[in-house]
């Protein structure tokens, strides 16, 4: 039913556009000299079965290709009856763009279902508690250059969330995991340093990124929790010849704590890192992974890729490792505004799932 209604909607765009007499390459030029875009966004996994919504920005203060002031949005809705909403300001000021705000604030209702914790599929529950979260995060990074390549800053962080669960099921729920059910809040303070040397924000053809995140939370300014949060992520683009790239990432995420509610913790998946996992299947105190991509120009800006990707979730106490999560596949981009904006399609596939994965969404994975 969903397939057929997507691919009516797809004939009758284009057939819109032919009736009208509107060329592809005209439509193309328009969009790329544009600073906003909204877009509708679409992706497919077993789990949450289709996702739509619409992703928008718009894009001013262009003091060069890497410090450009944007604005986005993203609103998500499943035919599980989930809903994400997040805004996202990212802020350039000062003598030339010497001070940047990176933030985001995002509220959802989400039901979902509690699988259990750790890599192995084996261990994880075969009958899932199924709860609804109920959150709002907001988080801010406050960052001045101190070269013309390297930040430092300070960080905000705040989070609210109450979980919805069945009387009937409270009692197993808290005899697994007993952290997460209840309301909490979580306000953590901490440093942030960057480097980057991107030919560009959007989409770079070389140069390197790297950033180093710490966080602290603690009761004493009001967390429920005591948690130390800490990430790195690091990206290099090679320029091999006339805009065909090797772009690769490697990110980790670790979450340090004797009581962490579950959804905190770290997790692999999603339509960025680790296309083709659900995020939240799988999800430990730590992950690491990393990811390759191979883009190519196709016709003016349209765009292909090809991409991989490898890590897993683990617990620092062991760090045993079950069997390495891989995922795979292929995509297209078209470039939609003047600051290198993509309206992103990929098709994925990975080594724990028969099928494929669709996503369609704005902005490149990394």
């Amino acid at each position: 039913m969903w397939k057929q209604f997507i691919f009516a909607c797809f004939l009758i765009s284009f057939a819109t556009t032919a009736s009208a007499g509107i060329k592809l390459d005209s439509l193309l030029k328009i969009a790329t000299k544009l600073n906003f875009y909204v877009l509708p966004t679409l992706s497919y996994q077993p789990e949450t079965r289709y996702a739509g919504g619409v992703a928008g920005g718009y894009y001013f203060h262009f003091i060069d290709p890497v410090r450009i002031s944007s604005v986005t949005f993203d609103a998500v809705f499943t035919q599980r009856r989930q809903f994400m909403f997040s805004i996202n300001p990212h802020l350039f000021w000062g003598s030339k763009g010497s001070w940047f705000l990176f933030s985001n604030a995002n509220v959802q209702s989400y039901p979902n279902y509690f699988v259990g914790i750790g890599n192995n599929p084996r261990t994880l529950l075969k009958n899932p508690i199924p709860y609804t979260s109920r959150s709002i995060t907001v988080n801010a990074q406050l960052q001045r250059y101190l070269t013309k390549r390297l930040l430092f800053g300070l960080q905000l962080a705040f989070r609210k969330e109450r979980t919805i669960i069945a009387d009937s099921l409270k009692s197993r729920a808290y005899g697994i995991q007993n952290t997460g059910w209840k309301p909490y809040t979580m306000i953590g303070f901490g440093g942030v340093i960057t480097y980057d040397s991107r030919s560009s924000q959007y989409y770079p053809l070389s140069g390197l990124f790297a950033k180093g995140s710490l966080l602290y939370c603690d009761p004493l300014w009001g967390s429920t929790y005591h948690i130390i949060q800490f990430s790195y992520d690091f990206r290099q683009y090679i320029d091999l010849y006339k805009e065909h790239v090797l772009a690769w990432q490697f990110y980790t995420d670790w979450r340090l704590g004797d009581a962490i509610p579950f959804q905190l913790l770290a997790s692999i998946g999603g339509q960025d890192m680790m296309r083709g996992f659900t995020q939240g299947i799988f999800r430990d105190n730590v992950m690491a992974a990393t990811q390759a991509e191979y883009r190519f120009p196709i016709y003016e800006t349209l765009r292909g890729a090809l991409f991989g990707a490898t890590g897993d979730v683990f617990n620092s106490k062991t760090f045993n490792t079950y069997r390495l999560k891989v995922s795979y596949g292929a995509g297209l981009r078209f470039r939609v505004t003047k600051a290198n904006i993509n309206l992103r399609f990929d098709v994925t596939h990975n080594n724990y799932y028969k099928g494929f994965q669709y996503y369609l969404t704005a902005l490149d994975a990394f």
